[in-house]
């Protein structure tokens, strides 16, 4: 099977991060699909008109076109437009003529899917991550956006978004459209299982994130701690982040928290896993989400979890795998945060990673995609 892939995120070299999720899916995939990522990028001090890069990953072929950008804004969109066709071409001169092609998020790659579709036939599906369908959102998800993205939507074979709460949130903006939910995945011979601390060490908990405050609301996190830090000191938080914010640093430095907030910068996939396990809870307070990858490598982990109730996470959070709290309520996340300070160690973290093993591995994710594309060309 052929399969070729359009991401609307993709990494970048100043956005690393950007999509990688993406890629994962990509690389669950069985042997059985031949799988070429196509993109067009902006080249930086590119002589000739365009260049072709050929990338090869762990499971796939990335064709990377970088195009010199006319300075019009227009004239750049439009050249975008012809490198898709001209990266089409050359993956059927080249490669093969794809059976099907997998769009991973609808903007702003889908008008090329949509386009392909319309003029020879292919047929496409959907894995859909955005957040711009939520609530939170609806200032952003209207007029041409809305629509462009509500077309392209409605005419994949089938759309795959991560949460069964992001199928609803979909429909509720239009969408009709067979739907088949599949979770984000992890690694889980790269997460593995942890063991909580003991004796007189600090106590940790565990962050990541991108720090942007419009949705995952680590100033709460940050107000909580102060408060925190004024009726104990056997903790510490630990935050992975991938931007510098430096109205955090200067927070935790005028409240005198340094000793209990610690910020890591960027890591290797292998330097989270190993941050996950030294870990005794996760915090995340976010505003809105979908499937956050972060709790599922937090499962895989064996990790417990204190964090906010929206989007899917209800759906893959409960007693068990730890504590759900309504968004923006810092006096609940103070409790929460009490709460598995004292009782982390009584969590089941063998339980825990056994349901992440069961729900989210990877091989079982690249199959469940992998059924979607046999329907779909059956």
């Amino acid at each position: 099977m052929n399969i070729l892939h359009l991401l609307s995120w993709f990494p970048k070299p100043d956005d690393p991060t950007l999509g990688n999720f993406c890629i994962r899916m990509i690389d669950a995939l069985p042997e059985d699909c031949h799988s070429v990522i196509l993109s067009v990028c902006d080249g930086k001090d590119l002589c000739k008109s365009f260049e072709i890069k050929t990338i090869e990953g762990a499971h796939h072929t990335h064709i990377q076109i970088q195009i010199r950008p006319p300075k019009n804004a227009a004239l750049r969109k439009l050249k975008m437009l012809r490198m898709y066709q001209y990266g089409l071409r050359y993956i059927k001169k080249n490669y093969f003529e794809p059976d099907l092609i997998h769009l991973h998020v609808s903007y702003p790659l889908g008008r090329m899917a949509l386009l392909w579709h319309k003029l020879y036939g292919y047929r496409y599906v959907l894995t859909e991550h955005w957040t711009i369908y939520q609530p939170q959102n609806k200032d952003v998800m209207r007029g041409a956006l809305k629509r462009n993205i509500l077309r392209v939507a409605n005419h994949a074979s089938v759309i795959m978004p991560v949460s069964l709460d992001l199928q609803h949130c979909m429909e509720g903006h239009g969408v009709r459209n067979r739907f088949k939910v599949i979770y984000n995945l992890v690694d889980t011979s790269v997460f593995r299982l942890g063991a909580p601390t003991s004796g007189n060490v600090k106590k940790r908990m565990l962050h990541i994130s991108t720090l942007r405050d419009e949705a995952k609301n680590f100033s709460g996190i940050l107000r909580t701690i102060e408060r925190l830090r004024q009726q104990r000191d056997d903790f510490e938080l630990h935050v992975i982040h991938d931007y510098e914010v430096l109205e955090f640093k200067a927070f935790v430095k005028e409240h005198h928290l340094d000793d209990c907030v610690i910020f890591h910068g960027k890591k290797t996939s292998a330097e989270v896993a190993e941050a996950y396990a030294q870990s005794d809870f996760f915090v995340l307070f976010s505003n809105f989400e979908n499937l956050p990858c972060v709790l599922v490598e937090a499962f895989a982990s064996g990790v417990p979890v204190l964090t906010t109730d929206v989007g899917g996470i209800a759906e893959i959070v409960n007693p068990e795998r730890g504590i759900l709290i309504h968004q923006g309520d810092e006096e609940a996340l103070l409790r929460g945060m009490n709460q598995l300070l004292d009782t982390y160690r009584d969590y089941d973290r063998q339980a825990i990673r056994q349901y992440a093993l069961q729900t989210f591995d990877s091989k079982i994710i690249g199959e469940q995609i992998f059924q979607e594309y046999l329907k779909t060309l059956n």
